[in-house]
């Protein structure tokens, strides 16, 4: 390493001795606190430590504050950092006045104001850490990069502080990072030390923690969304990750192609100077392995950062290069000037991900060493280690800082013109507004969740008291507008509209290349609503009132006696259902008559009148007294649930369907392999769920010598034997996804998977929302309309065979002969044409229900909540002669 290069990481090092002489003498250093330096080989700093560090910072220096914006979802601290001089932080409400103002929240500002915002007003500046817990790199240079900003008196510091209002958030996951180092440190100096950790890196979610951000399911992304688009609205959002091992050392802005027609082309410029800026200080550091325009697109709203494109702030992505968490990682040296792999070598589509190494020998040399634009100065292999991650991750955020502090005016002034555009075009604009009328909704509640989702993302959402007309049509009284003069606007048009993929070739003859990731995320088809885009502004007299908080379906119980009735439509009539039970009450569904969903309902009897009362208000429902002689189908009681858990990384499927389900009030219980293993399995359950995991996997699980001995192997024959005698003592066995597999291939049923055996280039769907057909007179169908919309991921598609007397085989859901494709991007659509997506068989006296659909994905498809539901209500009927 060359001198200067020494110097510029000393200078950035938060053990520097510099930083460390101007410290006050109660004020030690991170190495001084930890008793190590940060990023040593095999030491980690806990959550409570760096949380206890971060409070030291702030009692002992002015130019640090921190807050606890609230608890994760095991009620750890979730803390910010807001660091800037002292005379700014002295006055820190006026500044986030004027930011506000910058983002338009009140109005547009006036002329005094703007004028204020750009000779007074700072560049208000995020950097969120470590949302994947593996990737513990980030959350463990903040400390230094605290204690630099917090001591150092060098012109660059003052400058940043000066200019910038710093916003950090240490961890976007605080729980997965206590999982993550105490995994690491009861393995370390053992066999195990490189054994994956057995469970989801966050409570529920693991790594798809980063794709909550329109849904806000989790509490750590409602925290974000609420500092983001309630309480700061940043210009600059940098969100700082790892990524997979075997090449480019760290990815920074700008993202490769297709752009998103709905983000202003200002915040993808910024996105490129910014991003660059952090790599031209790595160069200046001799650092190597630095490449842009790969891996990520500019398109989708799937990663953290991303979404702050659509609310006109620049968001800014690094990926860092991992080791073995705090352990090092050795890669073989590869031979300058070689071709990398049709030019895009690890740094392009299809990079690996995560943070824990295989084994513990040397990595293959990378493939990608030739130099160009993006990739200037390839990494060609050797020693890398967690300081390497902490010192590349200081040297970009403060290349960020310092850019941010030398461009504040002119950031500042551009962003305005973005927002005071977005609200001008707005206002003259195809659409105009977008509505939502809630009577016309099949279920109307999830028009008032639709609007809360929307909210979340800082979208400001009216409603209509009286009866109006646009674009020559009628809406009635409670209809939700949403004006396209307004700053989110974006936000909102991306949210609702139909996505189409734009295709991206590399050259004139090449073929279109896939998508990286999810290409569809239409809010209002996930949640069964049916937005209507307003083409000409709303009349004058048209009168709107802001919602001021998240809305709420009016409920009401109308009428006396014994029995009561309300409709069964959509998922919270389910968590209605299950209060209900828990409570004591008996409840029956009743079958849909002629197909006509609207006339599936619920029978109560044996609840009090006033919880009923409560229920109906907080759920929204309209519950009345049944007529005389009224009768239901099918009584129901609260169902046993077993829900399989596989170990190694645990099962994303997994996590989200156990939150969905507490979420409407079903309660489950984990069954891991030697649970499944151990048999008498219909003695605790009604109804099993194999989440989405392939067949090989559930049979053998992990193995090899690096994984703990308690987490080798998966159910195994006599697993796969304890399932059968579950279904032929009479319990449901649900498999979601690939899971179908097992059942198909396990048991002698009636179906073919006709997705299996065909090729990416004949059929590949990354995330697609598609046109689903429902049959809602079968009980799995209770409470869905006949035509509805689902969430599509590669999962399968099935064929009825010849199957045998016994069985009786439903097609609960298909997609349609025609024009699967509601929004997104799909590949081989035709073959999926008029297949099956849910599929029932009664294997008499059990039951097997396979969902290729995606009917609970990432919390997200409200639309098909149902069907899953229905599947675990079934388990526990009586439909014998129905």
């Amino acid at each position: 390493m060359s001198a200067a290069a020494a110097a510029f990481i000393l200078a950035f090092s938060g053990s520097s001795p510099r930083a460390v002489a101007q410290a006050p003498a109660s004020f030690a250093s991170p190495e001084q606190f930890l008793g190590f330096r940060v990023g040593s080989d095999n030491k980690l700093a806990r959550w409570d430590k760096i949380v206890e560090y971060m409070r030291l910072v702030a009692s002992s220096s002015d130019r640090v504050r921190i807050r606890e914006l609230g608890t994760s979802t095991n009620d750890n601290p979730f803390v910010l950092l807001e660091i800037s001089a002292p005379d700014t932080l002295k006055d820190l409400d006026r500044y986030k006045q004027l930011e506000r103002k910058l983002y338009f929240q009140g109005g547009a500002p006036t002329d005094a104001e703007r004028d204020e915002i750009f000779r007074q007003g700072k560049l208000v500046l995020l950097v969120t850490c470590s949302i994947h817990a593996t990737e513990i790199g980030a959350t463990q240079m903040s400390m230094e990069l605290v204690h630099r900003l917090a001591t150092d008196n060098s012109p660059e510091v003052k400058k940043i502080l000066d200019n910038v209002i710093f916003l950090l958030v240490p961890s976007l996951n605080p729980d997965g990072e206590i999982l993550v180092t105490d995994w690491f440190n009861q393995n370390l100096g053992t066999p195990y030390e490189n054994s994956p950790i057995p469970w989801l890196y966050h409570p529920y979610v693991g790594h798809d923690n980063n794709r909550d951000m329109y849904m806000f399911t989790q509490k750590e992304s409602r925290l974000t969304a609420k500092l983001l688009w309630s309480d700061w609205f940043p210009a600059v959002w940098l969100d700082e990750h790892q990524m997979g091992s075997n090449g480019a050392r760290i990815f920074v802005m700008p993202a490769t192609d297709p752009i998103n027609p709905n983000v202003h082309p200002l915040i993808y410029r910024w996105n490129g100077i910014l991003g660059q800026s952090q790599a031209a200080a790595l160069e200046a550091a001799g650092k190597e392995g630095i490449i842009y325009n790969a891996t990520y697109t500019n398109f989708w709203e799937g990663a953290m950062a991303w979404s702050g494109w659509w609310h006109n702030q620049i968001g800014l992505l690094t990926e860092v290069a991992s080791a073995r968490v705090a352990a090092p990682l050795d890669q073989q040296r590869a031979t300058p000037g070689r071709a990398a792999g049709e030019g895009r070598g690890d740094g392009g589509r299809g990079a690996g991900r995560g943070a824990f190494g295989g084994g513990s020998g040397p990595m293959p040399a990378p493939t990608d060493v030739n130099p160009r634009t993006e990739y200037p100065r390839p990494w060609l292999g050797g020693r890398w280690t967690l300081r390497d991650i902490v010192d590349y991750e200081l040297i970009a955020t403060m290349g960020l800082l310092e850019t941010a502090a030398d461009r504040r005016e002119a950031l500042v002034r551009q962003i305005y013109e973005v927002n005071r555009a977005t609200v001008d075009t707005g206002s003259k604009s195809d659409p105009a507004a977008i509505l939502i009328p809630v009577a016309a909704q099949h279920d109307p509640n999830e028009a008032a969740h639709l609007v809360e989702k929307l909210q979340m993302g800082g979208v400001d959402v009216y409603r209509a008291p009286d009866a109006f007309q646009a674009d020559e049509r009628s809406y009635p009284a409670g209809t939700f507008v949403i004006p396209m003069a307004q700053v989110f606007a974006r936000y909102a048009k991306d949210m609702l509209e139909k996505q189409t993929y734009p295709e991206v070739r590399r050259g004139p003859n090449a073929p279109p290349e896939p998508p990286y990731d999810v290409t569809a995320w239409s809010l209002g088809m996930l949640l069964g609503v049916e937005p209507v885009f307003v083409r000409a502004p709303l009349a004058e007299n048209v009168k709107l009132q802001k919602l001021e908080g998240a809305p709420k379906r009016d409920g009401e119980i109308v009428g006396n006696g014994a029995r009561f009735v309300f409709d069964y439509r959509g998922p919270d009539a389910a968590r209605a259902i299950n209060a209900l039970l828990k409570a004591g009450a008996r409840v029956a569904l009743d079958r849909a008559r002629d197909g006509d969903a609207a006339s599936a309902r619920v029978l109560v009897s044996g609840a009090p009148r006033k919880q009923l009362e409560t229920l109906a208000t907080d759920v929204g429902l309209r519950i009345g007294a049944a007529e005389a002689g009224a009768s239901a189908s099918w009584p129901i009681k609260a169902p046993r649930i077993g829900m399989y858990q596989p170990w190694t990384g645990g099962n994303m499927d997994e996590g989200w369907t156990r939150w969905v389900l507490e979420q409407y009030g079903f309660q489950s219980k984990p069954l891991h392999n030697a649970d499944v293993r151990a048999g008498k399995l219909r003695e605790q359950f009604d109804a099993i769920i194999l989440p989405d995991q392939n067949a090989r996997q559930i049979m053998e699980g992990a193995a090899g010598a690096t994984i703990r001995p308690e987490y080798r192997g998966g159910i195994g024959d006599e697993g796969m034997s304890a399932l059968r005698a579950f279904v032929g003592d009479g319990g449901t066995l649900i498999a979601l996804g690939a899971a179908s597999d097992l059942a198909i291939e396990h048991f002698p049923l009636p179906i073919r998977n006709v997705k299996q055996g065909l090729s990416r280039d004949q059929h590949f769907a990354p995330g697609t929302i598609v046109r689903v057909q429902v049959d809602p007179s079968h009980p799995i169908g209770y409470g869905m309309p006949a035509e509805t919309y689902g969430f599509y991921n590669n999962s399968p598609f099935f064929t009825l065979t010849e199957g045998f007397v016994t069985q009786r085989v439903t097609v609960v859901a298909r997609y349609p002969n025609t024009n699967v494709v509601a929004s997104g991007w799909l590949k081989g659509e035709e073959l999926m044409a008029g297949r099956a997506a849910v599929v029932s068989i009664d294997m008499n006296p059990g039951r097997i229900v396979l969902f290729g659909l995606r009917p609970q994905h990432r919390a997200q498809t409200h639309a098909t909540f149902p069907l899953l539901f229905n599947a675990l209500y079934l388990s526990t009927m009586d439909t014998k002669g129905s």
